[in-house]
């Protein structure tokens, strides 16, 4: 069992959000172990093919990248702390922080001080994401650390949408917020080297939200939701034989908790995939036009009703999954079929999900 990943459509992808973000810069973000492909792989790829600013959430990615693979490149830390830890292992590999509080400004720079440098950061204004940044009316706190922070160096400004893949409305909105602290700083005298505030989903999605930079993370996985998801290829699959197969009569429940029962003689094929591997943990529908949420929940409800579940690709067929799905195990329908033991099983599921370690195979097709 493996985790295809190919990496001809993941530069494929990179090229589409060139086009697609004209002259922003792309700030590629490879949180997540790289969102599933794993952290390393995604960063020498995307260094490779024109990317040369990077961002990640935790310091330890940071410091194993500026180490290594991205010695010498921009690192943003997407995370703002007032951890004196951490403060101190960000300023120290030159990573940018995010500054997203008074006190982690402050913290920031007593430690930049005691250390005679200069710290690099990016102020982060809260627009409605709700999890922590600068209120847009709190103006004149912002002032304050910028006139009050002498050994730190803010060459940028950001925020975060918090439904660009669903909302256009409030994403727009979140944008206009924003721009109206950026315009009100610029009043003041003060300015910024990289104003950014899309994710994948705007950029592709709000246009208006592309701004000096970018960050692209899921875009570059063909796995952004929204009406110009197709603009990508999408990318990852797992990789699994069929194991077993057994044929049950009409009247029998199958897996856990007898969810389902057989309304005929049914075969059925084992796959050792389940929840363990991360199959069958988090939806995979695209959903960002109202007829795509009434879709999604009209095959939900018919799901819930027919207790079926997801679909898997045998030899190249559709298969449906029924009962719970297990740990490790998931039964298909193959009634009528000619699947047997060692055939080949594909399963469309999110990178995101997929367990850390179960083997990454790259391919190049």
């Amino acid at each position: 069992m493996k985790y295809i990943i190919n990496r001809s459509d993941i530069v494929y992808n990179i090229e589409a959000v060139k086009q697609e973000v004209g002259s922003a810069k792309i700030i590629g973000v490879v949180k997540g172990n790289g969102y599933g492909f794993g952290r390393d792989f995604m960063a020498r790829l995307l260094l490779e093919n024109g990317i040369d600013m990077f961002a990640v959430t935790e310091v330890e990615d940071a410091e194993a990248l500026a180490a290594d693979i991205l010695k010498d490149k921009d690192i943003l830390m997407l995370r703002s702390t007032a951890v004196p830890e951490e403060i101190a292992r960000i300023a120290d590999i030159g990573a940018i922080a995010t500054i997203g509080s008074q006190d982690a400004a402050l913290a920031f720079n007593a430690y930049c001080e005691s250390k005679g440098i200069i710290g690099r950061a990016h102020l982060k204004i809260d627009t409605g994401m709700g999890r922590y940044g600068l209120m847009p009316g709190e103006i004149d706190d912002v002032c304050f650390i910028l006139d009050t922070c002498k050994n730190t160096h803010f060459e940028g400004m950001y925020t975060h949408f918090a439904a660009a893949f669903t909302d256009i409305n409030r994403t727009e909105e979140q944008l206009d917020l924003f721009l109206d602290v950026v315009g009100a700083l610029k009043e003041r005298g003060y300015s910024f080297d990289m104003v950014h505030a899309a994710n994948s989903s705007a950029a592709f999605n709000v246009p208006p939200s592309r701004l000096d930079a970018v960050r692209i993370g899921s875009a570059f996985t063909g796995r952004i939701l929204g009406a110009h998801a197709k603009k990508l290829k999408r990318v990852g699959y797992l990789e699994a034989q069929v194991i077993d197969m057994t044929t049950f009569p009409k009247g029998w429940k199958v897996g856990y908790n007898g969810t389902y029962t057989t309304t005929k003689p049914t075969k059925i094929a084992v796959v050792p995939v389940g929840h363990t591997d991360g199959w069958g943990m988090a939806p995979d529908t695209d959903i960002f036009r109202f007829g795509d949420a009434l879709f999604a929940s009209l095959r939900t409800m018919k799901e819930y009703l027919t207790h079926s579940h997801k679909q898997v690709e045998i030899s190249g067929k559709k298969y449906t999954a029924i009962g719970q799905i297990g740990l490790s195990h998931t039964a298909v329908d193959v009634t009528g079929s000619a699947v047997k033991p060692g055939d080949t099983v594909k399963m469309d599921f999110s990178p995101l999900y997929v367990n850390p370690m179960l083997q990454r195979e790259y391919v190049d097709k």
